[in-house]
């Protein structure tokens, strides 16, 4: 893909694939990384593009991204972890659950982690994933149960962060 292809998907998706890491992120600073970090690779890989929406598959390529970081962050000292990160103005979820989904998150493999998002961040129903994944309802249903499972894990583990009850 060349650099005119990529400016002209940026002018046109870079606010929303931004608005998707921050919501995924929770943070400002993290947000405008990745969202760099996205068009890097589109630069790089552009040419792995097959014609389906240009902002669903930029958004795969960010929430493939904003996993890694989720993940990274999971290994994070645990003080550093539990230092309170401002949470930006957002659509949608309630910033306290988005906080929850995003600790989650790092703790949960790549199907699950897409689902997830699917079902949680965009609200979309269990038919609606599957038709986005191209998996059948009842397995949307057991990645969403698994993903439910390692919440209840790991908020059980750790418990209330700073500022919450």
């Amino acid at each position: 893909m060349d650099r005119d292809a990529v400016s002209a998907l940026y002018a046109q998706y870079g606010y929303a694939v931004h608005r998707r890491c921050l919501r995924l992120l929770g943070s400002e600073a993290e947000a405008d990384d990745a969202l760099q970090a996205v068009f890097m690779r589109v630069m790089r890989y552009g040419h792995t593009f097959q014609g389906e929406s240009p902002l669903g598959w930029l958004y795969r390529i960010a929430d493939r991204h904003c996993f890694e970081v989720l993940k990274k962050r999971k290994r994070e000292v645990p003080e550093a972890s539990a230092r309170s990160r401002p949470e930006a103005a957002q659509d949608g979820a309630a910033p306290e659950r988005m906080s929850e989904v995003r600790r989650v998150l790092g703790h949960c493999a790549g199907p699950v982690q897409e689902i997830a998002v699917l079902y949680y961040v965009d609200e979309m129903t269990q038919d609606e994933v599957a038709a986005a994944v191209g998996y059948s309802r009842k397995t949307v249903r057991l990645k969403l149960a698994e993903f439910m499972a390692t919440a209840r894990r790991v908020l059980e583990l750790r418990g209330p962060q700073e500022g919450e009850s």
